[in-house]
C-alpha cells in the first residue's frame, strides 16, 4: 500500500481528495499547512507528496525544493503538484525544484489515480519541463540520445534565447568584456533595447531550424556533412540571409480556430475553479428550515417557570454534591451527573427578554 501525503489548506478539498484516494487503496496522511506537510514527509518518507499548488501562506514550489534538498527524500519520494497554473515558467520552476509532475486543474480523478500509481511504482513519468540538471547532483541520461543525433540540441538552443538569459545584465557583461579588450563602446547604449534586439535575432535563427532539418543519426557522415554545409558556413561569418547556401523556408505559425477555442475554454475553466474555491472557503450560516405545521409557539411564562425550576434544582444538586453532604459514593456520582445535565439545560434555554414584559407592565399601569 503506497503512502501518500495530501497537502491542501482547504479542508473540503483535502477531505474529498483524501477519501477518494483511500478508496483506491492508498495509505493517506492529511496535512493542512506546508510546514506540516514537510515535517511529516521527512518523518515517514512516503512514496508521494500530493500538494495543492495555491496557498495563502507559503509556496508549493519552495516547499518542494526544500524537500528535494534532503538526499534520502529525493531518492525515495516524489512530489506531485495540482495547480491551475500550467504556464511554461511555472512548469520550469517546478522542474527545477525537483517536482516529478504538475497536474492541471480541474482534476481528472481517473488520470490522477493512474499517475499516482505510476509514481508509487517508480515508473518513468515525463517531468513538468526540460531543464538542465543541478551542477552537483547525480542523475542519468540516455546515451543513445547523444550518439550521432543532434535533435537534442534544439530545445537547449531555444532555452538559451529566453528573456531570463538575455537581459540588460547580459548586455552589460558583454560591454564590460569589450572595454577590457580595448574595444570602444558608446556610453549612450540602451542595454534594454540591445537585449531585445539580440534575443529577437537569436529567436529567428533558432526558429529557422526545425528538428526535421537537423542531421539524423541514420545518415552517412558524408550526407551529414553535406546537410550541415547546406545551411551555410556560419564559422566564416555568413548569415542566413547572405546567400551562402540555400535558405531554409520558415514554416508559417498559424493559430487555428480550435486552438483559440481551447484557450478560451481553459480560461473559463480556470475562472470556474477560482470561483468554486472561493465558495468552498466560505462557511455557510446555520439555518433550519421547518414547515409551518411543525412550528409551535413558546409560552413566556412556561419558559420562565422552567428556567426557575431548573436553576433551583441545579443549586440543590450542587449543595448535595459538596464534600461530606452525602456519604454514598454512587449517589454522589449521580448528583454530579444531574448537576452537569441541569447546567447544560440552562445553557440551552433561550434568553428571556425582560424588556418586552416590562414595557407591557408599564402600558397596563398607564
Amino acid at each position: 500500500m503506497a503512502k501518500v501525503i495530501v497537502a491542501d489548506e482547504n479542508e473540503g478539498r483535502r477531505t474529498l481528495l483524501a477519501n477518494t484516494l483511500e478508496r483506491e487503496g492508498f495509505d493517506i496522511t492529511r496535512a493542512g499547512t506546508l510546514r506540516q506537510a514537510e515535517g511529516t514527509a521527512l518523518a515517514i518518507m512516503p512514496e508521494i507528496v500530493l500538494m495543492d499548488g495555491d496557498w495563502k501562506s507559503g509556496d508549493a514550489i519552495d516547499a518542494s525544493q526544500r524537500l528535494m534538498s534532503d538526499p534520502e527524500f529525493a531518492f525515495k519520494c516524489r512530489v506531485v503538484i495540482l495547480s491551475r497554473n500550467s504556464g511554461p515558467e511555472y512548469l520550469t520552476s517546478a522542474a527545477q525544484a525537483g517536482v516529478s509532475e504538475v497536474i492541471a486543474k480541474p482534476i481528472d480523478m481517473s488520470l490522477l489515480i493512474e499517475q499516482l500509481n505510476k509514481h508509487a511504482r517508480k515508473q518513468f513519468v515525463k517531468p513538468p519541463a526540460e531543464v538542465a540538471g543541478s551542477g552537483g547532483g547525480g542523475g542519468s541520461f540516455d546515451v543513445s540520445m547523444l550518439m550521432g543525433d543532434s535533435t537534442w540540441a534544439l530545445p537547449m538552443l531555444k532555452g538559451l534565447v529566453s528573456p531570463e538569459k538575455i537581459n540588460p545584465g547580459f548586455i552589460d557583461e558583454i560591454l564590460v568584456q569589450m572595454n577590457e579588450e580595448g574595444l570602444e563602446v558608446s556610453e549612450t547604449v540602451d542595454t534594454s533595447m540591445m537585449a531585445n534586439m539580440l534575443r529577437i535575432a537569436l529567436n529567428h535563427l533558432v526558429q529557422d531550424v526545425s528538428p526535421e532539418d537537423l542531421p539524423k543519426a541514420n545518415l552517412d557522415p558524408s550526407q551529414q556533412q553535406e546537410e550541415v554545409q547546406s545551411y551555410g558556413d556560419m564559422s566564416r561569418g555568413n548569415t542566413l540571409g547572405s546567400g551562402a547556401g540555400p535558405s531554409i523556408p520558415r514554416k508559417p505559425r498559424m493559430t487555428s480556430m480550435e486552438e483559440i477555442l481551447e484557450k478560451q475554454a481553459d480560461s473559463l475553466g480556470d475562472e470556474v475553479v477560482s470561483k468554486m474555491d472561493e465558495i468552498l472557503d466560505e462557511m455557510p450560516e446555520l439555518v433550519a428550515i421547518k414547515r409551518d405545521e411543525d412550528l409551535f409557539g413558546i409560552d413566556l411564562e412556561v419558559l420562565k417557570l422552567t428556567k426557575l425550576t431548573t436553576e433551583v434544582v441545579h443549586d440543590l444538586m450542587w449543595s448535595l454534591g459538596r464534600p461530606g453532604a452525602v456519604s454514598d459514593v454512587t449517589l454522589i456520582t449521580q448528583i454530579e451527573d444531574a448537576a452537569q445535565m441541569l447546567s447544560d439545560v440552562l445553557g440551552a434555554l433561550p434568553v428571556i427578554e425582560e424588556e418586552n414584559s416590562d414595557e407591557e407592565t408599564n402600558s397596563e399601569e398607564e
